[in-house]
């Protein structure tokens, strides 16, 4: 097992993202220890949580909890834009998002919502509602697209899993794909961070699997998508901890942890029902991490720092938070 630590970061990358255009920077890029660059995000307590990558032009997508905002960046370079800002679309907040096949999903936790646009074009493709707001009812954490355009999301207050499923083209519809069995999986209600549940989310390249992060536990589930059989995957002891958005790679699964303020990097067994713990992954920017992403060789590091003064999540603090937020990019391990 390693521990993989990086230097401390000289480089600063602005980096803002969005669907149509509305705000560009550009930065000089320079050269950081390591190959490490700070993606900045315009804009104030912007408080970014999730991040979605697109392989085959390098970019990466990231949401605003507080106002909704999406973000665009690119990996190793400083040019910066919000792709659409803050309530357009109704969209006030922007938790889970992923990209897959010119599509981007987005959620937003306690409103409700969720989107899926055409980044090509800019144009929405689809909006839902579930029917519930307010932290107490709902609280959409993330999503993932499966391999046949499926998009799945977690609810960590509802125990519901909801799939917005192709419906003809550029069409969606929404389902409650399953209603969670709340004695087996020992769902909690509570306030604050106790009660959330299932929040980061993928699926297996394969198409069979979700695997699910269940927060308030600092466990991982395999559930089978055809059967609607879910398992605890078997993890040796202190794998993750209040572990919160996932990335696939294969077999291996990163998993951004927001009080070690790390990454754990899983190695998974063929049947995806158990896995080891190879390493994790440090950085003296990382601040309550909340999602990462791997493009090429590269990782991205949302820093959402939910801990501090003004935060929208579960968990604040008494400390500001420093500004402006960012993402920290840096080499994978090998």
């Amino acid at each position: 097992m390693f521990r993989f630590s990086l230097g401390a970061v000289r480089c600063l990358a602005a980096a803002g993202l969005g669907l149509a255009t509305i705000c560009a920077a550009n930065a000089q890029q320079q050269p950081g220890e390591n190959g490490a660059v700070i993606h900045t995000f315009p804009g104030d307590l912007v408080y970014p949580e999730s991040v979605a990558v697109d392989p085959a032009s390098g970019r990466f997508y990231v949401g605003s909890v507080k106002h909704g905002t999406l973000f665009r960046g690119e990996v190793g370079k400083g040019t910066t834009e919000v792709i659409s800002p803050g309530g357009a679309d109704g969209r006030e907040m922007a938790t889970g998002v992923f990209f897959a096949n010119g599509r981007l999903a987005v959620v937003g936790r306690q409103t409700g919502k969720m989107f899926i646009y055409d980044v090509a074009t800019s144009k929405l493709l689809a909006s839902f509602h579930n029917g519930l707001t307010g932290t107490e009812s709902t609280f959409l954490n993330d999503v993932t697209f499966a391999p046949d355009g499926s998009a799945f999301v977690t609810d960590s207050v509802n125990p519901v899993l909801y799939r917005m499923t192709p419906d003809g083209a550029d069409k969606y519809r929404l389902e409650e794909y399953v209603h969670w069995n709340v004695q087996q999986l020992g769902w909690v209600r509570a306030p604050g961070a106790a009660g959330i549940n299932f929040n980061g989310v993928v699926a297996t390249p394969d198409g069979k699997y979700l695997i699910l992060s269940k927060r308030n536990d600092s466990s991982l589930y395999r559930f089978e998508i055809a059967t609607k059989e879910i398992i605890k995957v078997q993890l040796p002891d202190n794998a993750v901890f209040t572990q919160d958005g996932l990335f696939i790679d294969g077999r291996t699964v990163y998993a951004a942890q927001n009080t070690p303020q790390s990454v754990s990097v899983l190695d998974f067994a063929p049947d995806y029902a158990s896995a080891v713990k190879r390493g994790e992954i440090t950085h003296p920017t990382f601040r309550f991490p909340t999602s990462v992403a791997k493009i090429g060789d590269r990782l991205i590091v949302v820093s959402a720092q939910f801990d501090t003064k003004g935060s929208p999540a579960a968990v604040s603090g008494d400390t500001p938070p420093k500004q402006p937020f960012w993402a920290t990019e840096l080499a994978a391990p090998k």
